[in-house]
């Protein structure tokens, strides 16, 4: 057996070199991936990221319900039968180890220790790696195999009409008799008994999809348990209804865990160091001041019990609100910074533009974070499709099988991650604005609501929260806002793109629809941060808010708007390695307007608006 040395980081690892994803070695020819022989534990608490685990496995569990053995993935979650760990070496084998001659088609399948073989006509020379396998979507990955001869020959097989990229046309002879077999290329799948597998070329993206989550600012092991109490979601919730500082710190207290103590603990502390006394005057004012601004806090627990909604939309919602909330931590720099760092400068006059064009664009608010820690996690893996239901081109729907890396020495299934720092905008929507779009596109009756804080809290009662990243909700408010933030975000990727010197496809999104919210930050998966983004911000926002509307048409309008759902690959579709939902719940109709209909509709009597629901959009940046 041969040992070959490649060197690679760990970001370059966790996407490319990952166990069971094939790949090429240098010029070696295909390999597949196996589990590295050393791992170290990855700084962030498996507790932290489960509920994202479980919301990314729900939908695979949901397509294979009738599968006896669905529902184990998501049971290995509920039992923490995971663990985080990064990757410190590579390993892999040869794969397919299957070898064919280009001239005659004599085909043989070696075991992975062996050599490559020689054609049995001696000029014809060795034989070529064959880099065609079997694949399926339960997770099948294997060598295709020969047939054995109908006539009861010992000989080798050969592989015919190879070049034809139909491998429906490929057949198999004897090189003895040349008797053709009868037997397909590709039998039924050997590992679920159930389908036949396709053939394809490795390496190829379809033969491994990465199932991996994104974790914003997610805390070290050493600072997991204070944030880790019963109520820390339904706390982080209260965060985003005001009742509670944002950041980590408002989650500590809320837990009784705060690092700096009460306002009374922090009054005493503060009265002890200036050398006061208790029984002193000013000594029990300061404390009777403090501990008046406790008493006026309000609960926030019963703030958010006022909501009522149930524990387990609590949690759902917390989780988002507990990612954004801990986003504040990641040395933000806010449009205030700015005006008050430079004023007597020329970038002041600059500056003050910033307010008006941000509420202008429907925006209350936007944010650098200049270190924002995040962790790419590969929890698994699928083949074929990265859905969990996928529809072919014949038009059949087909279920994908979740996979896990194979479990390690302690029973527990291995997750492959990185934890680095990047760069991001946050960008939060004008919350009353959302509902007075909701209101004027038929969506839902005035509510007559006055504050910011009231617009979040109506959100938080009358949406539900998002689950499920391949479907679009049910709930219609739910649906409106995810398709609002979600085209936003994509807009605003594209105009960030073309001016903080990175492809869109280098840029990441993480949406917030439950605080119509969303960050769009750098997805270098680098090793450190190139501060384009933080260019853009200090330099030429005004530029990128303005480019959002500049354009509202599509090169294929008007039936990408009218009949496409408002969104293609020529105007808000990006890689799947950019955004977050695989491109779904789109649409420019509610970034524009929906188009007046047709003179031909209108003569018809037809209702058709051109959007699914026959609903007109008023446009969120029509002014």
């Amino acid at each position: 057996m041969v040992f070959e040395q490649l060197n690679r980081s760990n970001i370059q690892a966790l996407w490319r070199y990952m166990p069971g994803q094939p790949y090429n070695w240098s010029s070696k020819g295909s390999v597949l991936g196996e589990p590295p022989r050393q791992v170290t534990p990855l700084d962030v608490p498996e507790g932290w990221v489960a509920s994202q685990l479980r919301r990314l496995l729900l939908p695979f569990a949901s397509a294979t319900g009738s599968d006896p053995r669905a529902g184990a993935e998501l049971t290995a979650i509920e039992r923490r039968q995971f663990s985080l760990v990064k990757a410190e070496d590579l390993r892999a084998v040869r794969f397919p180890n299957t070898f064919l001659c280009r001239a005659c088609g004599a085909f043989r399948l070696i075991r992975t220790s062996d050599t490559a073989p020689t054609c049995p006509i001696s000029s014809h020379g060795r034989l070529e790696q064959f880099s065609w396998c079997e694949v399926h979507e339960c997770g099948h990955l294997s060598e295709i195999t020969a047939p054995r001869c109908a006539s009861g020959c010992r000989s080798w097989m050969h592989l015919n009409n190879t070049r034809d990229l139909n491998t429906s046309r490929w057949y198999w002879t004897c090189a003895r008799c040349q008797r053709r077999s009868d037997d397909p290329v590709v039998r039924w799948c050997s590992t679920c008994r159930d389908g036949r597998p396709q053939v394809m070329r490795v390496p190829q993206t379809a033969a491994y999809y990465p199932q991996q989550v994104t974790v914003i600012n997610p805390p070290t092991r050493g600072d997991y348990g204070a944030l880790a109490y019963d109520g820390v979601y339904a706390a982080a919730v209260a965060q985003s209804l005001g009742t509670l500082p944002r950041g980590a710190e408002g989650l500590r207290r809320a837990g009784g865990a705060s690092s700096t103590g009460g306002a009374v603990e922090q009054a005493r502390e503060t009265a002890e160091a200036l050398g006061m006394r208790p029984g002193e005057e000013l000594y029990d004012q300061l404390i009777a001041k403090a501990q008046k601004r406790e008493d006026d806090v309000p609960a926030w627990d019963a703030q958010v019990e006022a909501l009522g909604r149930n524990p387990e939309t609590i949690e759902a919602f917390g989780e988002e609100c507990r990612q954004l909330g801990l986003a504040w931590d990641a040395k933000p720099l806010t449009v205030q910074n700015l005006l008050d760092g430079d004023a007597g400068t020329q970038l002041e006059a600059y500056y003050q533009q910033y307010p008006k064009l941000i509420s202008h664009y429907g925006f209350n608010d936007v944010t650098l974070l200049r270190e924002l820690p995040i962790a790419y996690i590969v929890a698994g893996y699928t083949r074929i499709s990265s859905n969990a239901v996928a529809t072919t081109r014949r038009g059949t729907q087909t279920t994908q099988r979740f996979r896990f890396f194979p479990a390690g020495r302690d029973s527990k299934f291995p997750m492959y991650g990185v934890r680095t720092e990047t760069e991001g905008l946050l960008f939060e929507l004008d919350k009353l604005a959302v509902v007075r779009w909701l209101v004027d596109s038929g969506v839902i009756e005035d509510p007559d609501l006055r504050a910011q804080d009231e617009a979040q809290r109506w959100i938080f009662q009358f949406s539900d929260p998002v689950l499920d990243v391949f479907n679009a909700p049910e709930d219609p408010v739910t649906k409106a806002i995810l398709g609002l933030v979600h085209s936003m975000a994509h807009r605003t990727m594209k105009a960030l793109a073309t001016r903080c010197g990175l492809n869109v496809d280098s840029l990441g999104e993480y949406l917030f629809p439950a605080n119509c919210s969303f960050l769009v930050y750098a997805n270098t998966r680098s090793n450190f941060t190139l501060g384009g983004l933080e260019h853009v911000y200090r330099f030429d926002l005004v530029d990128a808010l303005c480019e959002l509307n500049a354009e509202t048409r599509c090169v294929f309008d008007p039936p990408c708007r009218r009949d496409f759902g408002g969104a293609c690959a020529a105007c808000l579709h990006l890689s799947e390695v950019a955004c977050a939902r695989f491109n779904t719940v789109l649409d420019r109709n509610l970034l524009f307007g929906t188009l007046p209909p047709l003179v031909s509709d209108l003569a018809g009597g037809s209702p058709h608006s051109g959007t699914e629901d026959g609903r007109r959009w008023r446009g969120y940046w029509s002014h």
